[in-house]
């Protein structure tokens, strides 16, 4: 797997780096950042909604369909009791004009095993290591 490194820009704004690709997260103007990328809040459901995404289009490609008008909106919901966590993620996929019905939900079962969705309903160990200079 290729390495993945986060650093600081001018906090809470930090970069995101894995092979030649660089993003940019940052807490929105209301959570007290500057709004210069997603949130990691966003950043995992994002995450989620592109795994979901490449899976559906890849079974279109599977079955000979076009992905032309598919889309796939995230939003979550954070518990009311201040839980540091995300409480629901709700998923609206818009299959593309002439999706076969009859492949609704073998599709249905395809999506729910992308590896982010597999990830979110079992959580792997982290381990967490410190090092100073």
């Amino acid at each position: 797997m290729d390495l993945i490194c986060v650093e600081p820009v001018e906090a809470p704004h930090f970069t995101i780096r894995v092979r030649q690709h660089q993003l940019s997260v940052d807490y929105s103007h209301s959570d007290g950042g500057k709004d210069r990328g997603p949130s990691p809040t966003e950043m995992l459901v994002g995450s989620l909604g592109t795994c979901i995404g490449m899976t559906v289009a890849r079974y279109c490609q599977t079955v000979g369909c076009s992905t032309e008008g598919l889309e796939i909106c995230l939003t979550f919901e954070l518990p009311d009791t201040g839980a540091r966590r995300i409480k629901t993620i709700i998923v609206d996929v818009d299959l593309p004009e002439g999706f076969p019905p009859n492949r609704v939900s073998a599709l249905a079962r395809v999506v729910r095993d992308c590896p982010i969705h597999n990830t979110l309903t079992s959580p792997p160990q982290i381990d967490i290591e410190f090092s100073t200079g």
